[in-house]
């Protein structure tokens, strides 16, 4: 099997510094996790909390802690960094190819959508945002390392494209874009490109896609890959 994984990120209009902050990383037993977190507020204050985070969270995953610790330690951290006064919502992705299992972590107000066996569902458990209180708890999903499984995260730019208008971002609309058989980047393009229509091509709120990919492609070289684009 092989796990393709591909962001699609935007800045909120006239911003020009996105405060979402996404890091991919190798996991040290096998696997690979997509870190994804939504800062408080806008522009460089926001990034800067927002790629602090993420970054921090990359590190323990290479250390080896596992997923639900991940979540513990970086609420912990911005509690302690910031006295309980500001927070931001976090969504791990991880394909653990030790456990061979799919995780996923939320401290967010963003649902996860899993697809699987020609069905999708909404992983949306009440949680909280890191960073308000001590001794959080994340929701956490285990689910089969599976061919043919998709996940997919967002931060809350996505969900909540279209408020101001006639039409809201519909999920119902990207499970049906998960059951495609598309690649990973085709289907986080095209749901990005969802959302940033709804908002008249003037995004109101940075935005993030990230989606996880199972396939049954034979990778026997044990190749590995990495793309990105930025704009400048």
């Amino acid at each position: 099997m092989e796990v393709q994984v591909y962001v699609a990120k935007v800045g909120k209009y006239a911003v020009g510094v996105s405060g979402d902050s996404v890091e991919v990383v190798e996991r040290p037993c096998g696997g690979i996790s997509v870190v994804i977190i939504d800062g408080q507020g806008h522009g460089r204050g926001a990034k800067r909390m927002s790629h602090m985070i993420a970054n921090q969270a990359a590190r323990l995953i290479e250390d080896g802690a596992r997923d639900g610790a991940v979540m513990r330690v970086i609420n912990d951290q911005l509690y302690a960094f910031r006295d309980g006064m500001v927070s931001a919502t976090a969504t791990l992705l991880s394909a653990d190819a030790a456990q061979g299992c799919l995780v996923v972590s939320r401290n967010s107000n963003s649902p996860v959508l899993v697809a699987s066996h020609g069905e999708a569902r909404c992983l949306d458990a009440p949680v909280e945002p890191i960073g308000i209180r001590r001794l959080l708890k994340p929701s956490l999903t285990h689910l089969e390392l599976a061919a043919g499984t998709v996940l997919m995260g967002f931060t809350d730019g996505v969900t909540d494209a279209g408020r101001h208008g006639r039409e809201r971002f519909s999920l119902k609309k990207a499970c049906q874009a998960m059951l495609q058989d598309i690649s990973a980047q085709e289907l986080a393009e095209s749901v990005l490109r969802y959302a940033l229509e709804l908002d008249d091509g003037k995004p109101r709120d940075d935005m993030v896609v990230a989606v996880m990919k199972v396939t049954a492609v034979e990778n026997k070289l044990g190749l590995r890959t990495i793309s990105a684009s930025y704009p400048l």
